[in-house]
């Protein structure tokens, strides 16, 4: 049995085809637009009334929508990207976790901006006695 006489040539691609490749690319496209940090002006009226909030340009925003502060090791802040995304159950997770890790980090972040105050008085002082 020959290969060759019973492969079929490929099909041209069908109407159906084309518009699923499009659709495919439309939606990669969307997924690699980036994910703001802060709700739109409009998606206000969906949010929970119990959450803290901050007036804006006469608007209150409930803080509660985009997601705890992050204190990296640096001691630089950040959110979490994904934050809208996660479950009651997974927020609670996280909440959790970083209280303890934030207070953890600015604890030795405090101890580190004391000692470097620290020494720069003694270095002060001890230029200051030559």
């Amino acid at each position: 049995m020959s290969s060759s006489s019973s492969q079929q040539p490929p099909a041209e691609p069908t109407a159906t085809n084309n518009s699923n490749d499009q659709t495919e690319e439309q939606n990669e496209d969307s997924s690699s637009k980036p994910v703001l940090a802060l709700p739109a002006p409009g998606d206000f009226s969906s949010m929970t009334s119990g959450a803290p909030s901050l007036e804006v340009n006469g608007q209150d925003i409930k803080l509660d929508l985009i997601g705890p502060v992050v204190v990296n090791e640096d001691g630089t802040m950040s959110r979490i990207d994904n934050w809208h995304e996660m479950t009651d159950i997974e927020k609670a997770n996280v909440r959790r976790i970083l209280l303890k890790r934030n207070n953890t980090r600015l604890t030795r972040l405090r101890a580190e901006r004391d000692q470097a105050n620290a020494d720069e008085e003694a270095a002060a002082a001890s230029s200051k006695d030559k």
